[in-house]
């Protein structure tokens, strides 16, 4: 991992977060509760974001450099965060052992999407809830066809991260039901 994935991105990230994206990362991890697994937790952001009914967050993160930003956030929580370096395709978790999992603009940049669904159905228990907020290809033509375009550059700016990715499909695969989904067209990112 290079100089910008640890240093420059985690930085960037902190920049360019508008209201818009804040208040879709708060609805993504609000209705979490009890024993919560974050994946890709990045610098914190969706932490001063949990409920009360959360009584304590595990989180990976592939990223060593955005740990830095991340103990600040940390240190304000009313519940105990384990911050753990790893991948959501390989989760050290024993099956159904969460209540809820949570991912926000992960299932984008993840190596394997597909894989990482599949840990997550894994390691939630049976009436367990999966919280997620992406970036996914557009249902309107004209919206795919830039996405398309421009995935190539977003994919170097943004680590790793897909425009154009199938997001609910690939949960579909895996047996996991989608009660609620907001498809919006966002002007910050």
């Amino acid at each position: 991992m290079g100089i910008y994935e640890r240093v420059i991105f985690p930085w960037i990230l902190e920049q360019i977060e508008g209201p818009e994206i804040t208040s879709l990362r708060a609805q993504c991890v609000g209705g979490a509760s009890g024993e919560v697994l974050e994946i890709g937790l990045g610098t914190g952001k969706t932490l001063p974001h949990y409920s009360p009914q959360v009584t304590s967050l595990t989180a990976i993160e592939p990223n060593p450099g955005m740990k830095s930003r991340l103990e600040r956030r940390m240190a304000e929580t009313s519940f105990p965060v384990d911050v753990q370096i790893g991948t959501g395709e390989s989760l050290p978790f024993d099956d159904q052992r969460f209540d809820s999992v949570c991912v926000s603009l992960v299932l984008c940049s993840a190596r394997d999407p597909l894989q990482v669904v599949r840990e997550i159905h894994r390691v939630l228990k049976p009436a367990g809830t999966f919280h997620f907020f992406e970036h996914v290809a557009s249902t309107d033509q004209a919206t795919r066809r830039w996405q398309n375009r421009l995935n190539g550059l977003q994919r170097w700016i943004g680590c790793g991260c897909h425009l154009n990715r199938p997001t609910s499909e690939t949960i579909a695969l895996v047996g996991m039901k989608i009660e609620s989904l907001d498809r919006r067209i966002s002007r910050e990112m």
